[in-house]
């Protein structure tokens, strides 16, 4: 009867998939086993590279802007792809909401895991003052102002603003889209 053995005799490496009992015997004896390899060959090529929810030119979209100083301009139809990427804490945009405005909406959209969630907060114009946040856990964070849900309430609607994109927990990355919307 076959049965699987430690490779070599030191660490032992199981063959995957070995069964250690004959077809007939396995209904008949207890004992019976399966067998797992999860060490990766050597000459192995890799399969996937771990957890790599975004790339290089994501990580690098209109950066620097990691301050409300350097935030990034943007305009209606910018929607990146961008990333919070690994040493990354945040992103930060400015936009304009011209004076004929009643409302805007700042929006990003990800797909939500349990090292990606991002938030947002949206500032006045230098950003020194917070104006609202979205804090959720869904594959999407919403700002409108004015707005009940979350509160924004900014004196005036036109006018500049700077938004930042972050991540819900220390060391979250990921991939993010973003829009904003103006209604007149």
């Amino acid at each position: 009867m076959a049965r699987a053995q430690p490779n070599g005799g030191a660490t032992p490496r199981w063959v995957a998939g070995r069964v250690a009992c004959g077809l007939f015997a396995a209904g008949l004896v207890s004992g019976c086993s399966f067998a797992l390899n999860w060490d990766t060959p050597p000459d192995a090529a890799p399969d996937a590279s771990p957890d790599a929810p975004y790339d290089q030119v994501e990580c690098d979209y209109k950066e620097p802007n990691d301050t409300p100083a350097t935030a990034a301009p943007v305009v209606i139809g910018d929607t990146g792809p961008a990333a919070i990427c690994a040493g990354d804490t945040s992103d930060f945009y400015r936009f304009t909401v011209p004076a004929d405005a009643t409302s805007f909406t700042v929006r990003l959209m990800f797909m939500n895991r349990p090292t990606g969630d991002i938030d947002l907060r949206l500032y006045n114009g230098d950003g020194t003052a917070m104006l609202a946040q979205s804090r959720g856990f869904g594959d999407m964070e919403q700002i409108v102002c004015p707005g009940t849900s979350p509160i924004c309430a900014p004196a005036a609607v036109p006018g500049e603003y700077v938004f930042e994109a972050f991540p819900a927990l220390v060391d979250s990355v990921n991939r993010y889209t973003f829009a904003l919307e103006v209604e007149p």
